[in-house]
């Protein structure tokens, strides 16, 4: 093990925030790769890894904060440096593979590495793949099924776009495969709930989904959790403006935070009806996005 391999990424990561503002979720997930790699008695390996792949990021964004400071702003130099940034994401991808985790926290680190690669060049679905697999490593974080959640929500408006052109007269199967995938991404929100007031944006983003999919009574009430929470000191019971208690006993909050089941979902999809708005299949969710 190695101090400085483990103080370095600590020091990259402070200078990551605050030379990119890096979205909510790449910081949250950044912040819990580090603390993977740099567990007390993990090698210097994976820590190094992460230290470069920070290291890379910093020098994309000064960069890119360098070429706006320019009088005259070229898209031609945002597009030769976008280009970089992915040949260089791609190689860290290939180090990271080939980079055997020696432990199972290092494990964790390497595969929320590799998520994070592949989010930044736009790949939701190997996203997915490596978040269930540090799922699967036993990294069951809030904020691990919250960005599975939210790719699995991405990966499914991006399969159904060829859809939508032929929704008229496509096959109906398409579309419950499409509302099957939002269950499944509504499934991962749940698990990202922890019972305090936080609750409120993946209330948000669970009736965004369901909305999307055409659930509308359940994305009501989604939406409705998120108000009631974010009125509330610490989503537990607190008041809201009117009054109104959102307690639950512990028992009841168990049960709210039941996941989806496969069996679940299989039910839903025999259920459904044809009767969605298509235009709905496009929300903005950019306030994740980098």
């Amino acid at each position: 093990m190695s101090e400085h391999s483990h103080d370095s990424v600590w020091r990259q990561l402070e200078s990551y925030y605050q030379t990119s503002d890096p979205a909510p979720l790449t910081r949250a997930l950044c912040q819990l790769m580090a603390e993977y790699a740099t567990e007390q008695g993990e090698s210097r390996q994976m820590a190094q890894l992460v230290t470069i792949f920070l290291s890379r990021e910093i020098r994309y964004h000064r960069q890119v904060e360098r070429l706006r400071d320019r009088e005259e702003l070229r898209a031609a130099d945002l597009k030769s440096l976008a280009g970089k940034r992915s040949i260089a994401l791609q190689d860290m991808i290939e180090q990271t593979k080939q980079t055997p985790a020696q432990t199972s926290k290092s494990e964790i680190a390497r595969q929320l590495l590799l998520a994070e690669c592949y989010y930044q060049v736009q790949e939701p679905d190997k996203v997915v793949a490596h978040l269930e697999n540090a799922l699967a490593d036993g990294a069951e974080e809030p904020v691990v099924y919250f960005a599975l959640g939210y790719n699995r929500y991405r990966l499914a408006l991006e399969s159904f776009e060829p859809v939508v052109e032929i929704i008229d007269s496509g096959p109906r199967s398409d579309l419950l495969s499409f509302q099957r995938n939002c269950l499944q991404a509504v499934s991962a929100f749940e698990n990202a709930l922890t019972g305090h007031s936080s609750d409120s944006e993946v209330y948000e983003w669970i009736g965004r989904v369901l909305e999307t999919a055409g659930f509308e009574e359940a994305a009501h009430e989604a939406f409705d959790k998120a108000d009631d929470l974010a009125y509330s000191d610490d989503g537990l019971g607190s008041p809201g403006p009117a009054g109104a208690s959102v307690s639950r006993s512990p028992t009841e909050q168990a049960a709210h935070r039941e996941p989806i089941t496969k069996e679940e979902i299989e039910q839903f999809g025999r259920q459904l009806e044809g009767s969605h708005d298509i235009a709905e299949l496009s929300p903005d969710d950019g306030d994740l996005r980098n």
